[in-house]
């Protein structure tokens, strides 16, 4: 009868348990905090950006979304810890887009396989815009691109360092326009963007939020936005195209990405909540603000996009001979 007893109560405490289990996987995701990867330091454009995204993806979610920043490796580290993580929609990655078109071209090894992570949307666009010290006798791109062909590889062009968005922008401006700058590299845009206004560096081309101030104070004049359309922040600054120099393209382009193996439905929940979070007129107006803009995708958007940037870098790095070890 003992023996009997404690069978049934075994019985009983194991199917407890597989109820407990089969209503824990049952739990409508998500369940529990997200974390949401960032590749940069913090202070930068993609976790400003990040930050952003975050404060109103919590309330889309129903669950707090925690910013994380694992800088290095020009954002390879934080893709190999995304790549790696579970595939349960609770690790996300916020990539550039450059990271999955640029990074796979431009290094000689990945610490990831760039197939293991799949996109989810896009978020945001913070367009690169060139920028010279105010001494620099020139009004306009073609103004820049005319100096420098007259003098070459006499005007220093400043970059947050090799490989870097700047960097390939660089080469993309000596593509298009056939002239030639001589590239320093620094270890932040920021210190790139001190260069310039110290008068060190000539001149250099990043995101809007690290040079507008600087813009605004007379130190750095605006040539051009290397963007399809005029920058919110900066209206006043004509577009490349406008300059005369259609396909210079540049900035830096954002969005969620997250391990291959996700279940599509966990996708689809995440796509939803991002687009709705970027498309509150405050998540926008907070995005202007930081100098750029919010975009909304559906993941296979996002896949094309990601297809059209490699090839269009691909021959621009190919052509400049640039490796990273």
């Amino acid at each position: 009868m003992i023996n009997l007893m404690r069978l049934l109560t075994r019985c009983l405490v194991f199917t407890m348990s597989i109820a407990i289990g089969a209503n824990a996987m049952a739990q409508p995701y998500p369940s529990k905090p997200v974390r949401l990867i960032v590749p940069f330091g913090a202070g930068g454009i993609t976790d400003l950006v990040a930050r952003v995204l975050a404060e109103k993806l919590s309330g889309h979610l129903g669950q707090p979304v925690v910013v994380e920043n694992r800088p290095g490796a020009g954002g390879n580290i934080a893709a190999a810890a995304v790549a790696k993580s579970p595939a349960d929609g609770y690790t996300l990655l916020m990539s550039t887009a450059a990271m999955l078109s640029v990074n796979p071209v431009l290094y000689k090894q990945l610490p990831f396989d760039p197939k293991d992570l799949t996109p989810v949307a896009l978020v945001a666009n913070t367009p690169h815009v060139i920028v010279v010290h105010s001494g620099v006798q020139v009004a306009t791109l073609s103004e820049l691109v005319a100096l420098a062909k007259s003098r070459p590889e006499t005007i220093n062009f400043g970059t947050a360092g090799n490989g870097s968005s700047p960097h390939i922008a660089l080469e993309l401006l000596k593509t298009l326009t056939d002239s030639k700058y001589v590239h320093i590299p620094f270890k932040s845009g920021a210190e790139s963007v001190t260069a310039v206004v110290s008068g060190n560096v000539q001149m250099t081309m990043e995101a809007i939020p690290i040079v507008a101030a600087h813009v605004k104070a007379g130190k750095l004049r605006a040539l051009a936005i290397a963007s399809p359309r005029r920058a919110s922040a900066m209206p006043d600054v004509p577009t490349a195209a406008e300059a005369g120099f259609p396909g210079l393209e540049t900035g830096s382009v954002s969005g969620i990405v997250v391990p291959a193996a996700t279940p599509k439905d966990v996708i689809a929940r995440l796509n939803r909540a991002v687009n709705a979070a970027l498309d509150e007129p405050g998540t926008r107006e907070r995005l202007v603000n930081q100098g750029s803009d919010a975009l909304t995708s559906t993941p296979e958007m996002f896949q094309v996009f990601i297809a059209q940037e490699t090839e269009k870098w691909t021959k621009v790095i190919r052509a400049s001979g640039m490796r990273i070890e």
